[in-house]
């Protein structure tokens, strides 16, 4: 597997997976907020590459729910707000 780091635009991925074609799988790295444009998956795919990662945005998705989640708590002294964006318990031992 080839990972050639940061990118900075469509165009020179498309160069990097012309030139690294067919000498080893080419993978993508996304990072929100990182040097590389975010594209999608099928857009890489199009573009050559075989794998892609998205190492950060589970974090990134759970930080912010966390964040509003605290906030709610903080202001209403409660988490019913934040309920239906929850697992019941049920959901949650399953």
């Amino acid at each position: 597997m080839l990972f050639v780091e940061a990118l900075r635009s469509p165009e020179h991925m498309r160069q990097a997976t012309a030139k690294f074609s067919g000498r080893a799988p080419l993978l993508a790295n996304m990072v929100e907020g990182g040097k590389t444009p975010l594209l999608a998956a099928p857009e890489l795919q199009a573009l050559g590459y075989s794998i892609v990662i998205f190492p950060g945005g589970l974090v990134r998705a759970l930080s912010r729910a966390a964040t509003d989640y605290f906030a709610s708590l903080k202001t209403t002294g409660s988490t019913a707000a934040s309920a239906t964006g929850m697992l019941d318990f049920g959901e949650l031992n399953a």
